[in-house]
């Protein structure tokens, strides 16, 4: 287990007056935020995703990546702590970062609502103010070879040495059912279904479930050994299981263009369940 992947509020709260220390909120718009974590710099999701090649959720060059982190103050020796609405809108920038070589990072357990939950302080933003940070300087040490390629796959996929993991519904893994009206065929072959909800206390979403549950989880579709790459739909999704993943100790890597892809390339597919 990576416990340096996983902060807890507790601890970032000793941690705010830390200038090493960089809290990101990922957003879903650009408007003020009405309370945040103090000191808390806020980027909206769709700055370090981009369409392309008709796949919808893609990463960007790392040329505009690092432009885009070094605008938030983040440096080589920054400890970056992500939390968002939504737990695979911060994996995601996670996955970011990890691309770009940063090694300090976490994840924030429980996220603002937690914070919120415990009567930590909070900072507010008023309509039209604007806040600027230092500008950080970032060397880059790319890690493209965590983004894998449905030709990749292709030549892998039902062979030994490969765990799977579907970060998709029941409905889409199984063939039943289908993704904002695009029906699924089905999961790739050999692929273990694990939504990303399953590592999260249900009643309180962005909160991770004990440990011991977590290994649980991955223990039961990955075989020791194996290399481990999780996809979704889109690559949004499967950002949570690849993030956890790598705070269970493996080395996992991370199709990024996912069933959409793999789907429009017409690769064959499986229905029902792995039995």
């Amino acid at each position: 287990m990576r416990d340096e992947l996983i902060a807890s509020t507790a601890w970032l709260a000793t941690k705010l007056s830390d200038p090493s220390v960089v809290i990101v909120e990922i957003t879903r718009s650009d408007s003020a935020r009405a309370a945040h974590i103090p000191g808390a710099r806020a980027i909206n999701y769709r700055y370090f995703v981009e369409r392309r090649d008709s796949l919808s959720t893609e990463v960007p060059s790392l040329d505009s990546l690092r432009s885009l982190v070094e605008g938030l103050g983040i440096s080589d020796q920054s400890h970056v702590v992500v939390y968002a609405p939504e737990a695979p809108m911060a994996t995601r920038f996670l996955l970011t970062l990890h691309l770009l070589g940063l090694d300090r990072v976490s994840y924030l357990d429980g996220g603002l609502p937690k914070w919120r939950a415990e009567g930590r302080a909070l900072a507010r933003e008023e309509p039209g103010a604007s806040r600027t940070v230092a500008r950080g300087r970032i060397t880059p040490k790319p890690r493209l070879e965590t983004i894998v390629t449905a030709s990749w796959l292709d030549a892998r996929v039902g062979q030994p040495g490969l765990s799977l993991i579907d970060t998709r519904t029941t409905g889409e893994y199984t063939g039943t059912g289908n993704r904002s009206g695009m029906p699924s065929a089905g999961h790739l072959l050999g692929a273990r279904q694990l939504e990303w909800e399953q590592m999260f206390d249900s009643a309180a979403p962005l909160t991770l479930k004990p440990r011991n549950e977590l290994r649980a989880l991955f223990s039961e579709r990955v075989t020791p050994g194996d290399t481990v790459v999780t996809y979704c739909w889109v690559g949004y999704r499967a950002s949570a299981t690849w993030f956890m993943a790598r705070a269970m100790g493996y080395d996992p890597l991370f199709y990024d263009g996912s069933y959409q892809d793999w789907q429009r390339r017409q690769l064959p597919t499986r229905a029902g369940v792995v039995r």
